[in-house]
């Protein structure tokens, strides 16, 4: 045995509680238990570590997140709710971005948020004129779904008001007299901004490591990428750092739809540190912009209306129709691709669920895993349907704390939001659920998404759709055991068992021992991945 680690609870998220030690060689778990029985099972050379009462978990998973993309976003202009808490400041980091380019220079940055900044007020084109005329600027808010450009952008990019909608769901929106306001919504559109840019890709890697940290820090050691944003000849580029001995977390991987010609030869192809298991789709969009789909009509309220510009009487939209994607969820069922889904209204999941369930029905198929995404606003009735189905549900739960006073009030109204992220009901109905919190629109921070889970309460402390509070443990089981399950890893990860891969996240305190609502506080001490500190001591 090369390895013990004791002096501390062991929560193995096995369904046995908790051990007082536990024991690795060669990377996995080979013991478990109590404290005598597994130092009795030490040789000359093996390494016992105190815990001095620190506690340890399994791995923490991150099930849906986009590590590439964050990697470029939290290198860009900082204009976010997290650090702007007032307007002045947003514009001032504008204008300050804008006087330091160079001529032609794209000033691009990332976190515009009209709930977390304050009375942020309407964002166009011609506002973001008035701050810098003479160089491109792209302001992409917090939830990814749109960003706002100034003339000298759409100019650079080639746009005009004879530019087309791009198929898949992009939108340049455009005022009452037809002329683009520079308001661009959707991955589509928002592409055509961003491939003017013509960034490189040399810091990239840099970038990425970076990244990896940032998870690490937050006690993770798996991720989903939940669709990489990366050219496909960037691809070799996950590879070459899951070779490094340091790497700090696994990823499975998942193509875009559009990028599926590009899938290797088998799901789960790759290594231990880097596979890739499927195709992500996107079929509505976000609350934000107005593009998630759903059965009645957004509130007519200043901020939907006004700050956010979303039309009165705005319902959202699908990005593409049931047969522009049919073939193609045939063929990857087929193979044994996993499919993930971003579907967020009640409408949306209603429809993407329909297009599942014929195609799954059609050649069965146990133990897909397909999976929906987000799932904000799915009903019971669809949630009853998707368990019958075998389809997982991942839900985006920070909704529920940064944003749930706004979708309440200004959004959705009580009586909807009072049924967001449902993953209660999801649980009560059998799912094995997951939470994330799709990383770069939130920070990646598992024990918040705990918390949330636990409580219900949102930012200011009041709390949103109690009915769908779950225990300590289905919130935990939600970030380790059940989302390894998801990715297909739950024979490598997600729990302390004899075989499973030695990889453990090191806490100051158990979840269990602390009031609910401080769950996020709690400190993180290092983690470990294939029993080696990722960090420091790990403990």
């Amino acid at each position: 045995m090369d390895l013990i680690l004791t002096g501390g609870p062991i929560i193995t998220m096995a369904g046995d509680g908790e051990a007082e030690a536990v024991g690795v060689s060669a990377g996995r778990i080979t013991a478990v238990g109590n404290a005598s029985d597994v130092l009795a099972r030490r040789n000359p050379g093996t390494e016992v570590i105190d815990l001095r009462g620190a506690v340890v978990l399994p791995g923490l998973i991150e099930p849906h997140t986009h590590p590439d993309l964050s990697a470029q976003m939290y290198g860009l202009v900082d204009v976010s709710g997290f650090t702007h808490p007032t307007v002045e400041s947003v514009e001032r980091e504008l204008r300050a971005a804008a006087a330091n380019a160079a001529p032609g220079q794209w000033v691009f940055a990332f976190g515009l948020d009209p709930m977390l900044t304050p009375d942020l007020g309407v964002w166009d084109r011609q506002r973001l004129d008035a701050i810098a005329a003479d160089r491109p600027v792209a302001v992409m808010i917090q939830s990814m779904h749109t960003i706002f450009v100034n003339s000298a952008a759409l100019a650079a990019a080639g746009i005009d008001e004879s530019t087309p909608d791009p198929p898949g769901g992009g939108h340049f929106q455009r005022d009452s007299n037809g002329r683009l306001n520079g308001k661009v919504e959707e991955s589509p559109a928002i592409e055509r901004i961003t491939r003017a840019m013509g960034q490189s890709l040399d810091s990239a890697p840099d970038e990425l490591w970076a990244q990896y940290g940032r998870y690490r820090d937050a006690g993770l050691t798996t991720l989903g990428m939940a669709g990489t944003f990366l050219p496909a000849q960037a691809a070799g580029l996950f590879e070459a750092l899951a070779q490094r001995p340091d790497v700090p977390v696994r990823v499975v991987g998942y193509l875009r739809a559009q990028n599926a010609s590009h899938l290797p030869e088998r799901p789960g192809a790759g290594s231990d540190r880097f596979r890739v298991q499927g195709v992500k789709l996107w079929y509505d969009g976000s609350p934000y912009s107005g593009t998630m789909l759903i059965d009645d009509p957004y509130l007519d309220s200043p901020l939907c209306c006004g700050t956010l510009g979303i039309n009165p009487g705005t319902t959202g939209r699908a990005n593409f129709g049931p047969d522009e994607v049919r073939d193609l969820l045939h063929d990857l069922h087929s193979r044994g691709w996993q499919v993930l889904t971003h579907a967020q209204g009640d409408r949306g999941t209603r429809e993407m669920l329909d297009l599942y369930e014929e195609v799954l029905t059609a050649n069965p198929r146990a133990n897909h895993r397909w999976r929906l995404e987000h799932c904000a606003m799915i009903s019971a009735e669809d949630l009853a349907r998707a368990a019958r189905l075998g389809v997982a549900c991942s839900f985006h739960l920070n909704h529920v704390y940064y944003y749930g006073p706004e979708l309440r009030d200004d959004i959705l109204g009580r009586e909807r939001a009072s049924r967001l992220m449902p993953v209660g009901t999801a649980v009560r109905l059998g799912h094995r659920v997951s939470l994330h919190t799709d990383s770069p629109m939130y920070p990646p921070e598992p024990l918040r998404l705990v918390r949330t889970a636990v409580t219900r309460l949102t930012r200011k402390g009041d709390a949103l759709g109690l009915s769908e509070a779950v225990s300590v443990d289905q919130a935990l089981r939600a970030v380790t055991i059940d989302a390894a399950w998801q990715l297909f890893l739950d024979d490598e990860v997600g729990s302390i068992e004899p075989g499973k891969r030695a990889d453990f996240t090191v806490l100051e305190r158990s979840p269990y021992d602390v009031a609910p609502e401080q769950i996020d506080k709690i400190g993180v001490r290092g983690t470990w991945l294939d029993g080696h500190p990722t960090s420091g001591e790990g403990v």
